[in-house]
C-alpha cells in the first residue's frame, strides 16, 4: 500500500514537471558532488556511521517571475554504517589488539522529484526543497562481521531528501552552489522477519524465537557545484 502511494507521488511530481516545463523561462542543470556521513537505525539503535562520497545530477524548472520550482535528480550514493573497536591492552595478560573497523556498504542509484523555493539574498540565493525518491541498489559490500546478512538487501527502497542551498553568481547564466542535504530512509534497506529456530528453552519450553531485523539508511551530506541555466527568451 505504502509503495503504490509513493509511486503515485512520483508520476505526479512528474507529470507536473513536465507540465511547469513548458511554461517556464527555461531548466537549469546542476552538478555537484561531496561527502556523505551515513548511519542506520537497526531495531531502533543506531551503529558508527561512516563517511563515503556521492554525486547528482539534477534539472528544475525556472523562472524570473515566481521563486517556486521543480525538480528531478539523478545521483549515486553509498549508504551504510560502521563497527568500529579501539586499539587494546590489558598490562596483566599482555593481551594486544589494534584499533579496527568493519562497514556493510550499500551502493545505490537514486531517483528524485520534488518542489524548492530560491530566495534572493544581496546577489546570491538561498534555496530549499523537499522530495520523494526512490533507491535502486547496484552491488553490496559486506564487511567481516556483517558477512551472515549478505544476500538479505532489498534491491529497492524509498525516502526523502531535504535541503538547504547557497548559491552564488558567477555570470547571469552560471553560478557556484553549495548544498546541506538530510535523506532519512522511510523504506528498509534490510528487512529479516522474526525466525523460529526449532528449539525450545529447557526451563520454560517456550519456542526460541530470534527477533526481526530492521535496518533504515540515514544519510547527512554537503554537496558543491556549478548550476547552469538554459535560458528561453520569447521574441515577438
Amino acid at each position: 500500500m505504502i509503495n503504490s502511494r509513493i509511486a503515485q507521488s512520483i508520476f505526479y511530481f512528474i507529470f507536473i514537471f513536465s507540465i511547469s516545463s513548458l511554461h517556464a523561462q527555461g531548466t537549469v542543470y546542476t552538478f555537484m558532488a561531496g561527502p556523505s556521513m551515513s548511519t542506520q537505525t537497526v531495531n531502533g539503535f543506531e551503529k558508527d556511521p561512516f563517511i563515503r562520497l556521492h554525486a547528482i545530477a539534477q534539472m528544475e524548472s525556472t523562472s524570473e517571475i515566481s521563486p517556486n520550482a521543480l525538480y528531478a535528480r539523478l545521483g549515486y550514493h553509498v549508504k551504510g554504517s560502521a563497527v568500529n573497536t579501539r586499539a587494546y591492552y590489558d598490562p596483566i595478560t599482555g593481551t594486544e589488539s589494534d584499533a579496527s573497523s568493519t562497514s556493510i556498504e550499500f551502493h545505490n542509484l537514486s531517483a528524485t522529484v520534488g518542489a524548492k523555493q530560491r530566495r534572493e539574498v544581496g546577489n546570491n540565493f538561498l534555496s530549499y526543497g523537499f522530495g520523494i525518491r526512490g533507491d535502486f541498489n547496484l552491488k553490496t559490500e559486506y564487511g567481516t562481521l556483517f558477512a551472515g546478512l549478505a544476500g538479505t538487501e532489498n534491491n529497492f527502497t524509498y525516502g526523502l531528501d531535504i535541503d538547504v542551498g547557497f548559491e552564488f553568481a558567477l555570470s547571469e547564466l552560471v553560478s557556484t552552489t553549495i548544498e546541506f542535504g538530510f535523506s532519512p530512509d522511510l523504506g528498509e534497506q534490510i528487512y529479516i522477519p522474526a525466525q523460529n529456530t526449532g528449539y525450545q528453552y529447557p526451563d520454560s519450553g517456550q519456542e526460541v524465537v530470534i527477533p526481526e531485523s530492521s535496518i533504515k539508511n540515514i544519510v547527512f551530506e554537503v554537496r558543491a557545484g556549478f548550476r547552469f541555466w538554459r535560458k528561453v527568451i520569447y521574441i515577438d
